[in-house]
């Protein structure tokens, strides 16, 4: 299954591991509470072995207004987690809670994936998500 290996902030009863436990009502909110993290934001996930990942799927946290909902994006993939090397893909997502699917121009072959949020749908620097797959082959 796929870890969280890196989250650059979180709060700690909104921690980063709900995007990986399946229940869209539970979410990872960045920092708010001692200070405001500021963007960019972003997750690194280990998906344990080198795949052929072909996307990400990105769901908004679900009620609570839009704040942390990610407007502009990244996705970088890497062997080692240390490198990134250039975005595999990058856009802007709909205002909307939809889950949103990103799928490559062509599978990348990887371990590690980061999703990187650059700002928020409400210009806040609040960040976060309800769910985060790694799509592979």
């Amino acid at each position: 299954p796929t870890e969280i290996v890196f989250v650059s902030s979180e709060e700690p009863w909104v921690e980063a591991k709900y995007v990986l436990d399946n229940d869209p009502e539970t979410y990872w909110h960045t920092m708010y509470s001692v200070t405001v993290a500021q963007y960019p934001h972003w997750i690194d996930l280990d998906t344990r072995e080198v795949k052929n990942i072909t996307g990400v799927t990105y769901l908004p946290r679900q009620g609570g207004g839009d704040n942390g909902d990610f407007k502009d994006y990244e996705i970088f993939v890497s062997m080692d987690g240390k490198n990134w090397g250039e975005p595999v893909a990058k856009g802007s997502f709909e205002r909307n809670k939809k889950r949103k699917v990103i799928r490559f121009d062509a599978p990348v072959k990887g371990r590690y994936v980061r999703l990187r949020g650059l700002n928020s749908q409400n210009g806040q620097d609040y960040g976060g998500a309800a769910e985060i797959e790694v799509l592979a082959e």
